[in-house]
């Protein structure tokens, strides 16, 4: 059974996920109609399948417990037929899901090791390629030119080059995959990449390692080249967040995997030493407390970090890199509502949060439930005070009953602006 809700203090520390480095947004005017884009990785069709929930942003915000979604897609019907045509295997598990820079294309990773890249305006696939036996995550450069990707099963480390306006995607198996296993060993014991993200330049990419470490690669060469690299001491494993703010790349470890149940750390990586080097300082930590870092992002000055265990979000100063305070998710809607991956509205005025369901499919460690929530979902969160304050709104509910069981698993999350 997962413990009851434990509010974290004012020092606790921040942990993360993987969602969105350019949300660098404080207050202003009021934005254009924007969607909030969320999957859910349940089956839709025999062991195969999914849903895209797209909601309006406006209606979203006004009631969060009232809001439909615009449109939903059945990953198991059209999309899936064009997958499988393209690959010869189903999509199964819609499990990250992020915008290019011009917001006019989706990158959708399936555990099923499928990548999708989806026309943002029109809804229709340009692309469907198959990473192998899994991919957990890939992630736009932000110069548009490539999509990186972690193949956790395989220990691969993918680059898929990108040309969003000729709607043409590819890789080179042999020029353009890295196997990791080559840097496994010591205090680097399991080197299946579980997030990549890249900086502002679109040069370093940064890959979280599921025994613990990091590795960094510069993208920008053939073959992909290593430049440095942290032990399992240094950066402790699973980690799946990352945003950058300023010149600083803050990533976390996490919870869910066999080594590490329930983990919550955020670091600070200096960049500023690259390529020759890179160091991380750890800014927040939850040893002592039920916490799991799952889900990360920038809102103006602040690193919002959510604690998928504990159901809270911290709220971290980047100037000084302390705790400033958290936000507290547990309301009489929903008793447990394991917050996960998150994404800002384009004028920084709420942040939209995945709540996991009561069947997890992802992530979750049978013997603490680190990742079980109650009603799944995406929730609300008005900004204040720049990003320092946070006051939960509620949440849309979704749903995928079979059997009279609430089967729906809340993942991917990102805006379109």
């Amino acid at each position: 059974m997962k413990r009851p809700h434990q509010q974290s203090s004012m020092r606790t520390m921040l942990v993360g996920g993987w969602v969105a480095l350019g949300a660098m947004l404080g207050g202003g005017s009021p934005a254009s109609a924007y969607e909030v884009w969320l999957t859910d990785q349940s089956d839709t069709g025999k062991e195969s399948g999914g849903y895209l929930h797209i909601y309006d942003g406006a209606q979203l915000t006004a009631n969060p417990a009232s809001a439909k979604p615009t449109l939903t897609i059945d990953f198991a019907g059209d999309i899936g037929k064009f997958c499988e045509e393209a690959t010869k295997k189903a999509v199964r598990r819609p499990h990250m899901l992020f915008f290019n820079k011009n917001q006019d294309h989706a990158i959708i990773s399936f555990l099923s090791g499928h990548v999708l890249f989806m026309d943002a305006a029109t809804k229709k696939p340009d692309a469907c390629l198959s990473m192998g036996k899994n991919v957990h995550a890939a992630w736009p450069t932000p110069d548009q030119k490539m999509a990186i990707a972690a193949n956790i099963a395989e220990k691969k480390f993918i680059r898929i080059w990108t040309d969003y306006a000729a709607h043409t995607f590819s890789f080179d198996p042999e020029k353009d995959v890295v196997n990791l296993v080559a840097f496994e060993g010591g205090e680097r014991p399991d080197t299946s990449p579980i997030c990549p993200i890249t900086e502002s330049s679109s040069r370093y990419a940064f890959v979280t390692l599921r025994g613990g470490g990091l590795l960094v690669f510069d993208v920008t060469t053939t073959p992909m080249k290593a430049v440095a690299m942290l032990d399992n001491n240094q950066v402790h494993p699973a980690g799946c967040g990352g945003v950058q703010v300023g010149d600083t790349m803050y990533i976390n470890s996490g919870g869910g995997w066999p080594v590490a149940p329930l983990s919550y750390d955020v670091y600070a990586l200096d960049m500023s030493g690259l390529p020759a080097k890179v160091s991380a300082r750890l800014v927040s930590q939850r040893d002592d407390k039920f916490a799991d870092s799952h889900g990360m992002v920038g809102v103006g000055r602040y690193v919002w970090s959510a604690d998928r265990a504990g159901n809270n979000v911290e709220i971290i100063d980047t100037l000084s890199n302390f705790s400033v305070g958290s936000i507290a998710l547990v309301s009489d809607a929903n008793q447990d509502p394991a917050p996960d991956l998150m994404d800002v509205a384009p004028d920084g005025q709420y942040v939209f949060v995945g709540l996991r369901g009561p069947n997890p499919l992802t992530g979750n460690d049978k013997g603490v439930h680190n990742a079980k929530g109650t009603v799944p979902g995406v929730g609300v969160i008005h900004v204040d005070a720049g990003g320092k304050v946070g006051h939960y709104k509620g949440q849309a509910a979704i749903s995928n009953k079979k059997d009279d069981k609430e089967t729906a698993d809340t993942h991917g999350l990102a805006v379109r602006k």
